[in-house]
């Protein structure tokens, strides 16, 4: 019906209604999905697929994704991946997910004509960064621990903004769950990173 496949349905703001339902829908089954991987992961019971993963082929499917997100906010987005990066193991789905649920938030409480930047970089300790970072307001140290907590969210986070609570506290779980860390910088005024560290034994470098 938002799409008037079978012709025009005669009101324009029909049109908005249906769109209207469509998002609702989406986002209910969001916080579902949500719920879902996190109750399983905190029960043990997420099931991995650890492979060789390419990082910067799936960091491009990411930035592609969620572009238009990105240009209808007024955000830009890019990536930052070092040459040659080695492979490492995760599972793919989830680490997708993770990145799409860090970029989602970046994204979403940074401000009109910020920016989020996507990085992947070797340390000298051999182990492999993934960073997504923004530019945005930042968190308080209160803040932040509301933000880790499943259904919370930041004092200053804007109602207007739809969310379920979840996408950080998720993004963590599963960064522990693929055997990374989960690291987080972030201060009022200074925006937000987040990195999930490989450790060496989880890199694939020649």
């Amino acid at each position: 019906m938002e799409q008037q496949r079978l012709g025009p349905i005669g009101t324009a703001r029909y049109a908005e209604y249906a769109r209207d339902i469509r998002e609702s829908g989406q986002l209910l089954l969001s916080l579902i999905n949500d719920l879902l991987d996190l109750s399983k992961v905190e029960a043990g019971r997420i099931e991995l697929d650890p492979d060789s993963i390419a990082l910067a082929p799936l960091i491009a499917s990411c930035v592609s994704i969620m572009a238009p997100q990105a240009e209808k906010a007024g955000i830009g987005i890019a990536s930052a991946v070092a040459e040659k990066l080695p492979d490492v193991v995760a599972d793919a789905r989830s680490l997708k997910q993770i990145l799409l649920n860090l970029l989602s938030n970046a994204i979403k409480y940074n401000r009109k004509g910020g920016k989020v930047i996507v990085s992947a970089a070797m340390a000298k300790d051999g182990s492999l960064a993934l960073s997504v970072s923004d530019d945005g307001p930042g968190m308080s140290a209160d803040d932040l621990k509301r933000a880790l907590e499943p259904y919370q969210r930041a004092k200053g986070a804007s109602r207007a903004k739809e969310g379920t609570g979840l996408g950080l506290p998720l993004a963590r779980a599963l960064i522990e769950a693929n055997k990374a860390q989960f690291m987080i910088e972030t201060a009022p005024g200074k925006g937000t990173i987040v990195r999930m560290v490989f450790p060496n034994a989880l890199v694939l470098a020649e």
